[in-house]
């Protein structure tokens, strides 16, 4: 029973040395390829004035993996082409809307973001939900930071009606789950994703973490 208990503290405490280094700021090449599902809305930015946008989901490369994003900074226009792009935690994130100087989101919002993810975002998510959740991300974000404005002009009707019960259903759900929510920060907009695996690094943490398996109950065969 103790040898069992040793090896599933020892198994925990890999497993947070994984999370711990999965967190931590690092070097990824970013290129938006597409857009998803989406619905084009018209906002004001205090950056980049009045205009008709595509508010949804992104088709994003992460270091040559598709992965599917949304954006977390309203304040910058999506740069062409491979760019590069530090992957961070989201409550870090967005850089400021007037510079490259981070300013952060907090983990409150970051949680909000996560659990609306977790909610509403499927693969197959329809143009009104995509819509309503951008918007809902752009309005979480710009309530949180001290640089930049935001502000939603106009959108179908059927999207606002998404984006109210979006609202509602988030502040009645405070304790609801949260997906683990990555930012990625860089020249053009910033997004925020599910993490994108790394399999060098997480094979080598599980290979670290196995390894002290072995020789603890190696230690305990010999006492």
């Amino acid at each position: 029973m103790i040898k069992t208990i040793k090896k599933a503290s020892l198994a925990a405490i890999a497993l947070s040395l994984l999370a711990t280094v999965a967190l931590k700021a690092d070097p990824v090449t970013v290129e938006e390829v597409g857009i998803g599902a989406n619905q084009i809305v018209n906002i004001t930015s205090s950056t980049l004035g009045t205009a008709y946008v595509y508010a949804g989901v992104l088709d994003l490369l992460v270091n040559g993996t598709p992965t599917a994003g949304f954006c977390i900074d309203p304040w910058h226009w999506s740069v062409a082409g491979p760019q590069a792009y530090n992957s961070e935690p989201l409550s870090n994130a967005p850089k400021s809307a007037v510079g490259s100087t981070p300013n952060p989101m907090g983990v409150t919002t970051a949680t909000e973001i996560g659990q609306l993810w977790q909610n509403y975002y499927t693969p197959s998510i329809s143009n009104n939900t995509a819509a309503a959740l951008q918007i809902e991300i752009w309005e979480l974000v710009d309530a949180a930071v001290s640089t930049g404005t935001f502000t939603l002009n106009s959108a179908s009707s059927s999207v606002l009606s998404t984006l109210s019960s979006m609202q509602t259903w988030l502040a009645a759900n405070p304790n609801a789950p949260t997906a683990n929510m990555l930012a990625l920060t860089g020249p053009g907009q910033d997004y925020a994703v599910d993490p994108v695996p790394d399999g060098g690094s997480t094979l080598v943490l599980l290979g670290l973490g196995f390894i002290g398996l072995v020789a603890f109950r190696k230690k305990l065969q010999t006492s």
